[in-house]
């Protein structure tokens, strides 16, 4: 059985495109609630003669993630942003530092079916995000087509880890401005 090489993770856990915008966000979601040997372990075992072994890989992390990132010493992750409190807020106004400009996404969320769709319309995604500038959705069978403009492009996978709690979600698909105009229904 051939093993992965390790700069395939590290390309990954850097921000770097791997596999499919599901399963990478599925591995980064994990790695921030398992320590580094158990990540490492776990993808030193991986078969990369399966044509389909990121998926797997993602699918064992989430056998052996804890569920909470709060019980391991992890990375900001962005999760927290916006939920400061005034006293942790810099005092020091003198050392204003430029945002950077707010980033676009398309994403396509694809539910179980049609109906879980259709029902999960005004439910999920929350777009009450403090990183969320703006957001709009369209609806066509089974997905829902997304354009979001975020504040940092770390934020986008914060994002996609508060969608994963929805039961009906099925997978988060990269999509394009294309897809988004074509899909028939609006909303937000």
């Amino acid at each position: 059985m051939p093993s992965p090489d390790p700069s395939i993770l590290i390309r990954l856990l850097s921000g770097e495109a791997v596999f499919d915008r599901d399963t990478d966000s599925r591995i980064l979601e994990a790695a921030n609630e398992v320590t580094a040997r158990a990540l490492f372990e776990a993808f030193r075992h991986c078969d990369t003669s399966s044509p389909h072994w990121g998926e797997a890989f993602a699918e064992l992390l989430k056998e052996i993630s804890t569920g909470c990132p709060s019980i391991l010493i992890g990375f900001d992750d962005g999760r927290w942003q916006g939920l400061e409190s005034a006293s942790d807020e810099a005092t020091d106004d003198s050392a204003e530092v430029s945002p950077d400009p707010p980033v676009v996404y398309f994403l396509r969320l694809q539910f179980s079916n049609t109906e879980a769709c259709y029902y999960q319309y005004h439910l999920v995604p929350s777009f009450n995000e403090p990183f969320i500038h703006t957001a709009s959705r369209k609806r066509a069978g089974d997905s829902q087509y997304l354009r979001l403009t975020i504040s940092r492009p770390e934020d986008l996978q914060v994002f996609i880890q508060n969608l994963r709690g929805n039961p009906h979600l099925e997978k988060v698909h990269d999509s394009s401005p294309e897809e988004f105009d074509q899909a028939p229904s609006h909303g937000v």
